[in-house]
């Protein structure tokens, strides 16, 4: 019986340390480097690098959601209007990968070149991730002026 009990606190115990560290893990955004990319993470999320150019793919990844981890990923610009949105849902998939280039032509309110410019946020719905940021400089990438242009 004694061993029943101790077990049971020693499993508790177990649970409760990889709890707690899970969770004080996931509410610092860190950057990592992994193959030879700079990844700015929060959670199981990240995305690649901080600074991109006018043009230029953002990309971002999601490895080892928890199967009770359930919500939306929320795309803002720099002027906190949502330009994108991601549902995930950890019991459906742990892991993916995915991209969007902010352009012009996706909706009509985004009709300069420069509204892009700025510091994006990326916001976790659902989860207790904090947001991660990064930024779209007023640099384009070579070509990209064809479909980045004022339309206004």
């Amino acid at each position: 019986m004694n061993k029943k009990i101790v077990s049971i606190i020693i499993a508790a115990v177990v649970v409760a340390i990889a709890g707690v560290g899970i969770y004080f893990a996931s509410l610092e955004i860190e950057t990592s480097h992994d193959e030879g990319f700079e990844w700015m993470t929060s959670g199981p999320f990240s995305v690649q690098k901080y600074q991109h150019r006018l043009g230029e793919n953002v990309f971002f990844v999601a490895y080892g959601i928890a199967p009770h981890e359930k919500g939306m990923i929320r795309v803002y610009t720099p002027k906190n209007v949502e330009y994108v949105s991601y549902p995930f849902d950890g019991s459906m998939k742990s892991q993916w990968n995915l991209s969007f280039k902010p352009d012009t032509t996706f909706r009509k309110e985004f009709c300069d070149p420069q509204y892009f410019v700025g510091v994006w946020t990326m916001a976790f719905e659902g989860v207790p991730y904090p947001p991660i940021q990064f930024e779209f400089t007023n640099e384009y990438l070579p070509g990209a002026e064809v479909d980045i242009k004022y339309l206004c």
